[in-house]
């Protein structure tokens, strides 16, 4: 049978398909395979599989992936962790408070989000608690559509619904930003655990607590993550990092030394220029810097 993973725990896959859910393993061969991977099959893979027993099977083949949304694993992290595959979209959340809004984080999203080649939109929730529409409006302007919500509210709900329908979307956002606020509230239901933000530190307490594949309408899918709080960009490189800032990429091939350019100190630089005239936004390149710079540490770190 044709199945699709919804959930993995440990090392059952709970694959849903025509017949029901299926608690599924790899067989033997597959396990050896296995081996050379961190994990053959994430959550969103499509599998092929034998009923073995009342709800339960035995996984055969993982279809050859068309899309996936990956990191660094965090106790290996020369190794790729493919956080969801087969998805459309990814939907970036924030909070505009409570916590604070982060524009650096949107941004590693963002830079995510085009390392994968995956289009990308930025959702604003928590819009009762403070007005951040000028400090993001640019991500409308780069080719992120923005949605401004409050899922207590009901507000910006069906909006996004719109942005989602006939795809699946992946959720992708620090803790207590109200990933699984919003997703309940699509659901139209509070089925899904919600946490909250301590109030010592400000950050939010994790809820979700693996990865889940959701349908909550006919061909419509969301994957809730757990919040990324150990944040790395597989497939992004010092040199590739300007690639995936559009808004930067596009300025690069003017700049003097455009084979070479890191867009931080060389004369001639057509980033620089922009940031001079107000065309590239500082925050925007502000992000680009650290994330750079975190780049630099993580190569020296691991030699």
């Amino acid at each position: 049978m044709r199945g699709r993973i919804h959930r993995i725990s440990a090392n059952q896959h709970f694959v849903h398909a025509e017949g029901g859910v299926y608690s599924c393993r790899y067989r033997g061969k597959l396990k050896q395979e296995r081996q050379n991977v961190l994990r053959l099959a994430a959550v969103g893979d499509e599998v092929d599989f034998a009923a073995s027993g009342a709800g339960e099977g035995i996984i055969e083949k993982v279809i050859p992936r068309r899309s996936k949304l990956s990191r660094h694993d965090a106790f290996r992290p020369r190794y790729e962790q493919v956080i969801a595959a087969n998805v459309d979209l990814l939907v970036i959340v924030h909070s505009a408070s409570n916590p604070e809004l982060s524009l650096l984080t949107i941004d590693k999203c963002t830079v995510m989000g085009q390392a994968n080649r995956l289009p990308s939109i930025v959702v604003v929730n928590k819009t009762d608690l403070g007005d951040v529409r000028d400090a993001v409006a640019h991500y409308s302007r780069l080719g992120f559509p923005l949605v401004f919500a409050c899922a207590e509210r009901g507000e910006g709900i069906e909006e996004l619904r719109a942005q989602m329908r006939r795809n699946t979307s992946v959720f992708l956002g620090p803790s207590g930003v109200g990933k699984t606020s919003l997703l309940n509230a699509l659901r139209g239901d509070s089925g899904l655990k919600v946490g909250e933000v301590s109030p010592r530190t400000g950050e939010g307490r994790h809820t979700t607590t693996w990865v889940e594949l959701l349908e909550f309408e006919p061909n419509t899918w969301a994957i809730d993550t757990p919040g990324l709080e150990f944040f790395t960009l597989w497939g992004v490189s010092i040199e590739n990092l300007a690639e995936h800032f559009p808004d930067l990429a596009e300025r690069a091939p003017r700049c003097k030394f455009r084979m070479s350019c890191s867009h931080t100190q060389e004369p001639g630089c057509e980033v620089a220029r922009g940031l001079e005239d107000g065309s590239v936004v500082r925050a925007r390149y502000e992000s680009y810097v650290k994330i750079r710079e975190d780049l630099i540490k993580k190569r020296r770190e691991l030699g």
